[in-house]
């Protein structure tokens, strides 16, 4: 059975057929990639469009790099095991050097696709949908400090008229004529405002 093995030259497909595997499994992988950019594209809420961007990144590289070595050590493994089947059990001496050179060839054009197919490149797209999501959070921040100090300025110019609305109405002598110290009207200005908020 053994003698067959190697007359067929199955383990030597074998090694061929997981290159191929391995090539293939890193252009899905690609090209997954593509389609989720494309798909989180339209997301509009740019905080959970970089973390997709980060999470996918991430995820699709740790499957490229185990299409590109688990394909390289399993051939590696079936040069081994063809190396050992001819010089232990059949006892024939040395195997072909196709074995020898599928063997190399096979990890060194799956790291060959590996590099072709990278996307780490491709960082300048998480990094610029980083950027817009840190530009829009600056944005707004500043925003809600704009419109809050609005609203405090005319928050501050409603106390006015109102506080100057009661100094008038209740004249020198009247009901709230006394109340001319700096820390009173305070404290009226702050009567006024939790009235109003």
């Amino acid at each position: 059975m053994l003698q067959k093995i190697m007359d067929m030259q199955i383990l030597l497909y074998a090694m061929a057929g997981m290159g191929a595997l391995g090539a293939l499994g890193m252009a899905v992988i690609r090209l997954s990639y593509k389609r989720r950019l494309q798909k989180d594209n339209s997301l509009t809420n740019l905080k959970e469009k970089w973390l997709k961007h980060c999470s996918c990144r991430d995820e699709l590289m740790r499957r490229m790099n185990r299409w590109a070595w688990m394909p390289s050590l399993v051939c590696a493994f079936l040069l081994c095991l063809s190396v050992l089947i001819s010089k232990i059990f059949l006892h024939t001496g040395m195997v072909p050097s196709i074995y020898f050179r599928t063997g190399i060839a096979v990890p060194v054009a799956l790291l060959i696709v590996r590099q072709a197919f990278d996307f780490s490149y491709k960082e300048d797209t998480i990094h610029h949908s980083m950027a817009n999501y840190i530009e829009e959070s600056c944005r707004q921040a500043a925003a809600v400090q704009a419109s809050a100090a609005a609203s405090r300025e005319q928050q501050d110019a409603m106390v006015d008229y109102v506080a100057g609305g009661i100094r008038e109405s209740s004249g020198e002598k009247g009901r709230f004529g006394e109340l001319l110290s700096p820390e009173e009207e305070e404290i009226m200005r702050e009567v006024i405002r939790e009235f109003m908020g």
